[in-house]
């Protein structure tokens, strides 16, 4: 099991005491994935946050009928499964392993429970996640706009 030092990549624990990373590390499961298995699926019930520790994988969306669109890369250092902090949530994309990945899963039921009771944890850890998502939405607006620029019926005449 990881210890708070080695979740220094990161960056939205920074400012969390050892201690409360620790208890936080206690409710987490180390889980192993090879290239091609699935971490999660689009759709299926959000039950886990992710965190990458080591390997690479895939963000994806599977458009009818056979279409998979690739979002990102994930490599250490990036979480996932942000659905799972609101309870009845499903997945809006699939998570595969593009190299073998070593992961923590963290059941999101008992995360919200932890992040209620510890303040401590609760406030740095869901103003990391706000900068997170902040960054994430600015990243994919930019990604967005440049494919419209480039769009051939959207050009000036």
């Amino acid at each position: 099991m990881p210890t708070p030092p080695e979740l220094v990549n990161f960056r939205f624990l920074e400012g969390i005491p050892d201690a409360l990373l620790k208890e936080f590390l206690a409710l987490a499961a180390p889980r192993d994935y090879a290239p091609g298995e699935t971490i999660h699926e689009m759709d299926a019930p959000a039950t886990h946050f992710y965190l990458l520790l080591d390997g690479k994988a895939l963000l994806q969306v599977r458009m009818p009928p056979d279409i998979i669109v690739s979002l990102g890369s994930l490599k250490p250092g990036y979480c996932f499964g942000f659905s799972s902090l609101c309870p009845g949530e499903r997945h809006d994309h699939t998570v595969v392993a593009d190299r073998e990945c070593r992961i923590l899963a963290v059941p999101g039921e008992g995360l919200v429970r932890f992040i209620k009771k510890e303040p401590a944890f609760g406030v740095p850890f869901l103003l990391g996640m706000y900068r997170l998502v902040n960054d994430r939405l600015t990243l994919r607006t930019s990604q967005f706009l440049t494919l419209l620029t480039r769009h051939p019926d959207l050009r000036p005449a």
